[in-house]
């Protein structure tokens, strides 16, 4: 994605004045309701295919206002709802507008991306990890509430009709070129893992799928999860790929360090089955991840999708291409 200019393109929610309009006097109003009042201070936006990001200086103090893509309007909603039913593990929005998918939140101070700076410190990757697991175990009776919000579905049980539709585009088939034909040929494993996924007593639930430290406050001793454009309803291991990537490409995490990280997020999921079964099983999940990064880059682009095509089907290339290759970036070595 590196060759693409992001920067100079813009959503017609803020360069149009009639939106910018309605999305000032929107945060106007809600800040409004709760006493306070804009600053004169301009808003300091930030623009990107995937969303509209603004920060707005009030009298209670910063709020960021933000609007996804169409493709991931459910965000607003979901962050709304994920407040009532997990207080104390996100943020709490300001306001939501669900219909428009727009949310206000409050603004929770460095990510722990900043905070951590390049030191490594894999106590609170582990506490992190815990903390996001026990997030997904109390979401897992809301499925069917995550899913009539429009959160996308990426149960097992879906996962060859998404391949298959990954598939059939044409821009990824051809940045696949070749290596379509290993896809194609870990079909057969590809649903001998799918179907061991479906038949799991892991619960599913709402996997993140972007889940990296810059998603990560720390307020009031608790660890606060945001940014949930990319997320779906899956089997939770799937978050893994995320983090352990991150770990390991952005902090050097050795193969034994990523093997504790991972051990850190299935302490919470220990009543579902031994240790070794769970490894196993986050295995499986690891293997298949690449389906919902692929599908998460192809719901994020409908407005501007003329400028950022090519990089866009190449990125969701890429990811189908590890479903061959199985390299993920996360080696393990177990003690």
């Amino acid at each position: 994605m590196d060759d693409v200019d992001y920067a100079a393109l813009r959503l017609s929610l803020w360069e149009d004045p009639g939106p910018r309009g309605e999305v000032t006097a929107w945060v106007e109003g809600r800040i409004a309701e709760r006493g306070g009042s804009l600053l004169p201070v301009p808003p300091r936006v930030r623009v990107r295919p995937w969303s509209t990001t603004a920060r707005f200086a009030t009298s209670l103090g910063t709020v960021w206002f933000k609007a996804g893509a169409p493709g991931a309007d459910f965000e607003a909603a979901l962050a709304g709802a994920l407040h009532a039913w997990a207080p104390g593990r996100v943020l709490t929005p300001v306001a939501v507008d669900a219909k428009r998918g727009w949310a206000l939140l409050p603004d929770g101070g460095p990510p722990l991306v900043d905070l951590l700076g390049r030191p490594r410190d894999l106590g609170l990757w582990e506490s992190v990890l815990r903390a996001y697991a026990q997030l997904q175990r109390v979401l897992a009776p809301r499925v069917r509430d995550m899913l009539a919000l429009g959160v996308p579905d990426l149960r097992p049980r879906r996962l060859g009709a998404l391949l298959n539709e990954l598939l059939a585009d044409r821009g990824v088939s051809a940045h696949l070129g070749r290596d379509r034909e290993g896809v194609e040929a870990f079909r057969p494993e590809f649903e001998r893992l799918r179907a061991r996924l479906a038949a799991s007593p892991v619960p599913l639930t709402l996997d993140h799928s972007d889940l990296n430290m810059g998603n990560v406050f720390l307020l009031e001793g608790g660890y606060r999860f945001t940014d949930w454009g990319d997320a779906s309803v899956a089997h939770p291991f799937t978050s893994l790929l995320v983090p352990l990537r991150f770990a390991a490409a952005e902090y050097g995490a050795t193969p034994a360090e990523l093997a504790r990280l991972r051990d850190a997020y299935l302490e919470p999921w220990s009543d579902r089955g031994s240790m070794a079964e769970l490894r196993e099983e986050a295995q499986t999940a690891l293997r298949l991840g690449p389906v919902s990064r692929a599908m998460a880059w192809g719901r994020v682009f409908p407005e501007l999708r003329p400028q950022v095509e090519r990089a866009r089907d190449a990125s969701m290339a890429a990811w189908l291409r590890t479903l061959a290759t199985g390299e993920l970036g996360v080696p393990f070595r177990d003690a």
